[in-house]
């Protein structure tokens, strides 16, 4: 019998958008819909990822298992995706993967096959929203390998791919890792054949950085000795250290120098991993600016005023007198963690920790662990995390080599607790230099419930007054919101529906209010009373990929909907659709009347004043009062800046929310929000009776009547899901 397979056999056809919708459909867990025909999908389609000949078979139990992994599952799909076609296997092998996990896609044709694929990247997340239409598309699938646990789910899915084209399954068991190599599957993957072993046998893989050996002959002795500094009043004593992530400090931090290329190895700066925040995350340092680090690596090399020219005239030979030493005296103040720390779902190694000698001398010493030094040192979680200082990490890398010297000094911390990391950046960051105080809450949202810093004067007004216009200006730039270009932002008559001062008054007295009774807050400002005081820790550019998200359910579910007030909408002008979304393009779903047009409540201040008042008071009575969602499940990573909105920001953002539960229920509060009749009182009625309920939602009495009518549909609802929450949100505030 012959025991060997013919992968040709694998040849799913991807000339349908349903390839890419696939993906979707397990990102937002939706699977059983399809599988009980609920919805339509290409049946072919959908059985060639899933593995299966038949809806009758069982479904392989690798696509229950990967929901337990919310940053992973799209990227998962995807990889499913690439090993239905042959041709996908070999086009990735050979032209796109670049190895070290990432690739650069290429429009080689523009057939329906590739369009499909280009859009599966974006979709799965390997790839940046604004690449959506480029004819080369940078990928990333880092991501999907940092659960190790779901390696072994994919080993289980490439046997069964194997066994589907004619593989012997007794002949694959023992021979699965050859067959695969010679498959080219790990450079599909852009994974080294060690990379692949490794990770299909559920081992924790990573992003290869060669580490620069001559570093080891810098600590012989492997001990950096140090300064110790007591700084402890009496009177601190008596402050109350039993609250929440705010145990007490040691008396004394250290001080000493280190080479800046060794700090950034042992430091907690870079390869973090998307989907492990947790509420014990104490790393302040998360978004990174790379033009900062690139001017700041220029000044290093020649200081001031040289590193301000351009690349020509740094290189000519007229400006050399120009170049100074480019010293960066201040401090990076870091903090060194203790044992049985956890970051994330990780907690790190005893072989990975440092030790403090001697800490009763005057100068102790830090013990640098052996395995720093080894290039195959895979922390699960590194020993020093950076509290302020990374920008001068990120200027420098770890394997270049370096003609002289180049230290910096470092004042660090032993354990200490979030809290005081986000203190501590406060004093030094904000306080002082009298910066925009609003930046403080993103490079730690815990800030934010701070009551030391609430009663400042400049301290959360500032945050609540700027991050509306900040957030009304995202919805209105970013090109995939449904209110790109459609929001009055000059004041003039420009036909829009909303004007920006109305949309950031929206806002400013829902999201981002203080309820003084907090029961029902503003999601993006207040704590959780009812979850130890948590906060959500989202940062403006996840704020504002929640809004646009959120919108962009409601903008697709009205302008499919087939209720009475939707049609009649729809009617009052056949001609006008807009639309100008690429995902509602591939969805087959247009921005319609009956969203748009000047007749629709939905996309007036009435109604985007109603929606936010209720879509807040929904939300944070979710998060507060049950465990269903986790909102802090998205993670703040270095592809995302804290100090502004981005569009690769909002990107990656919105690409975070799809990957969680909470997209769902998003999707399902949008679809529930249509059971309201939103129709202005000026729009065409053959209801007299339903003309006039509309007028008593006019004036600014009307956005509580919003609000009020807009609960009764919930509580109605035959979702028993909404139906709880809205029950729940009655309760609270009545």
């Amino acid at each position: 019998m012959n025991q060997m397979g013919n992968i040709t056999r694998l040849k799913t056809s991807w000339t349908k958008y349903d390839c890419v919708k696939v993906i979707e459909i397990i990102g937002n867990n939706e699977l059983d819909l399809y599988l009980k025909k609920n919805e339509v999908i290409d049946h072919p389609v959908l059985k060639a990822y899933l593995g299966i000949n038949s809806f009758d078979d069982t479904i392989p139990e690798y696509w229950s298992k990967i929901q337990e992994y919310p940053s992973q599952k799209r990227l998962f799909a995807l990889a499913a995706g690439i090993f239905t076609h042959y041709e996908n296997i070999t086009m990735f092998s050979e032209g796109f993967a670049t190895g070290n996990m990432v690739g650069v896609f290429r429009m080689v044709s523009g057939s329906k096959h590739m369009t499909n694929l280009r859009s599966a990247l974006v979709v799965s997340g390997a790839a940046k929203n604004s690449f959506r239409r480029k004819e080369e598309v940078p990928y990333d699938l880092s991501s999907l390998y940092e659960e190790q646990e779901v390696g072994a789910l994919f080993k289980k899915l490439l046997e069964d791919r194997l066994i589907s084209v004619g593989y012997d399954r007794n002949y694959l068991s023992s021979n699965f890792l050859n067959i695969c190599i010679d498959l080219n599957f790990h450079a599909a993957l852009s994974l080294s054949i060690d990379q692949f072993n490794r990770w299909i046998e559920g081992k924790t893989i990573s992003q290869k950085i060669e580490f620069n050996s001559d570093l080891g002959n810098l600590l012989t002795d492997k001990k950096i000795p140090v300064f110790k500094v007591k700084q402890w009043l009496t009177n601190w004593d008596e402050i109350d250290f039993n609250q929440s992530l705010r145990r007490k400090p040691d008396p004394y931090f250290f001080i000493f120098n280190i080479d800046i290329r060794l700090l950034k190895r042992l430091s907690d700066v870079h390869r973090r991993k998307a989907n492990t925040r947790r509420a014990d995350d104490a790393s302040t340092q998360r978004g990174l600016d790379e033009k900062r680090s690139i001017e700041i690596k220029r000044f290093v090399q020649g200081g001031f005023p040289w590193s301000t020219l351009n690349d020509n005239a740094r290189s000519s030979a007229e400006n050399r007198h120009l170049q100074m030493p480019g010293i960066l005296p201040t401090a990076i103040v870091a903090n060194i963690l203790g044992q049985g720390e956890h970051r994330g779902n990780n907690e790190i190694r005893i072989e990975d920790l440092i030790k403090i000698e001697n800490t009763d001398s005057s100068i102790p010493s830090l013990v640098i662990p052996d395995c720093v030094f080894e290039n195959d040192w895979e922390p699960h979680v590194k020993p020093i995390e950076i509290i302020d200082g990374q920008h001068r990490l990120m200027a420098f890398d770890e394997t270049e080599i370096i003609d002289g010297n180049y230290e910096v000094p470092v004042v660090a911390y032993f354990n200490l607790d979030r809290a005081w990391q986000a203190y501590l950046f406060y004093v030094i960051n904000i306080k002082p230099k009298k910066i925009n105080t609003s930046l403080g809450y993103d490079l730690y949202p815990l800030l934010r419930t701070q009551n030391w810093l609430e009663n400042t004067k400049d301290g959360l007004a500032v945050y609540r007054e700027s991050r509306s216009q900040e957030l009304v200006e995202a919805l209105w730039m970013y090109d995939q919101s449904p209110w790109h270009n459609r929001i009055n932002m000059l004041g003039s008559s420009d036909g829009n529906n909303m004007s920006q001062a109305a949309f950031i008054r929206a806002l400013s007295d829902t999201y981002l209010k203080i309820s003084t009774r907090r029961k029902v807050s503003g999601l993006f400002t207040d704590i959780l009373p009812d979850k130890n005081g948590e906060e959500i820790r989202w940062v403006r550019a996840q704020q504002a990929a929640f809004l646009i998200l959120l919108w962009e359910h409601i903008a697709l579910q009205a302008s499919s909907c087939t209720n009475p007030w939707a049609i009649a909408l729809k009617q009052e002008n056949k001609e006008s659709i807009y639309y100008d979304s690429e995902n509602a393009r591939e969805s087959n779903l247009k921005i319609n009347d009956a969203f748009l047009s000047k007749n629709a409540m939905i996309s007036r201040d009435q109604g985007v004043t109603g929606i936010s008042m209720f879509t807040n008071d929904l939300f944070f009575v979710v998060a507060n009062q049950f465990d269903d969602y986790d909102f802090n499940e998205v993670d703040w990573d270095g592809d995302i800046d804290e100090r502004q909105i981005e569009v690769n920001s909002i990107d990656k953002a919105i690409n975070q929310f799809k990957n969680t539960k909470l997209n769902s229920l998003i999707k399902d509060v949008a679809k529930e929000l249509m059971n309201f009749d939103w129709r202005m009182p000026t729009a065409i009625f053959e209801d007299e009776t339903q003309q006039n309920i509309q007028k008593k939602y006019k004036g600014t009495g009307g956005y509580r009547e919003v609000w009020k009518e807009i609960l009764k549909v919930f509580k109605a609802s035959q979702n028993k899901i909404l139906n709880k929450y809205a029950s729940k949100l009655e309760e609270l505030t009545n």
